[in-house]
This record gives structure tokens, C-alpha cells and sequence, in this order.
């Protein structure tokens, strides 16, 4: 019986998502691989830390913040140099904080509270990957600590 459920999810999976480092023995996907890869196709920005990252701001690069911040936004290019009051929702912790989000000369960052209420809170680390989408629904922000990495430290 559990073999055949076996082979019968399996069938289900994308052939893409099931590599060899991750099927267990029976030669079956790993089910947390699969939520992984899942999950993170919501995190629309997706960020590897830098230790500039890590001091008063997260920088988010044009295209990024242009196709999927400023959109969701609806303010004017003079709010946004000015900055505006964005949401943020730690889904790990489901804690609620506001970030200031500005455009720079050739970037754009989230500032405010970034390094207190994230960096130091979640003990983010030079590598770590975060990840940010926006949650049209409540109408903010979800963030969350992708990958810690571990192998860095």
C-alpha cells in the first residue's frame, strides 16, 4: 500500500523538482524539497544578503523594486524619494513591523527599523537569504528568512 502511494505521488511530481540529492530511499521526492521550491516561487524578490545589507538598509535593485514594489505602491516618484511607510509582515515570527521604502541615486532601499527589527532580531548574517512578496489581500509585505547559511559561518 505505502508503495504504491508511493509511485502514484511521484507520478504527481514535476520531473524538474526531483533531483536525485533529494528523493528519499524509495525513490520518492522529499516532500519538504518540494514545499520548498513551491513556497518559494511567492518570494518574488529573493535577496543573498551582502554585508552592506546588514548596516541601516536593504538595498532592492531597480528592476526588482520597479516590477514589484513601486507598482503595488501607487505613489508618485516624488513620495517614493521622500519615502514612503510600507508593511511588513515576518511570516516566520508573525510579527508585524513598517519599513521606510525610498529611491537612492541608482537603487532603491528599505530603511526605518531594517537593521533592529530584522537584522538583529532574526540574526540575519552576511549570505542569509530573505525574501519579500506583496500580499494584496492584507495589503502589505510578507517577508521571510529563506535559507540561513550555515555553511558560510
Amino acid at each position: 500500500m505505502v508503495e504504491w502511494l508511493a509511485r502514484n505521488e511521484q507520478k504527481n511530481v514535476p520531473e524538474n523538482l526531483a533531483t536525485t540529492e533529494q528523493q528519499n530511499v524509495n525513490g520518492c521526492a522529499d516532500p519538504a524539497v518540494l514545499q520548498q521550491s513551491h513556497d518559494e516561487d511567492l518570494w518574488k524578490i529573493k535577496k543573498v544578503l551582502q554585508e552592506f545589507d546588514l548596516n541601516r538598509r536593504l538595498l532592492v535593485t531597480m528592476s526588482m523594486a520597479r516590477k514589484f514594489v513601486v507598482p503595488v505602491l501607487r505613489s508618485s516618484d516624488e513620495d517614493i524619494v521622500k519615502g514612503i511607510v510600507v508593511p511588513i509582515w515576518d511570516v516566520d515570527t508573525k510579527t508585524q513591523h513598517s519599513l521606510l521604502f525610498q529611491k537612492w541615486s541608482r537603487s532603491y532601499v528599505f530603511t526605518g527599523n531594517w537593521t533592529r527589527d530584522f537584522v538583529m532580531r532574526r540574526g540575519l548574517k552576511r549570505k542569509d537569504v530573505v525574501g519579500f512578496y506583496w500580499d494584496p489581500s492584507n495589503n502589505r509585505f510578507n517577508f521571510s528568512l529563506l535559507r540561513k547559511d550555515i555553511c558560510y559561518r
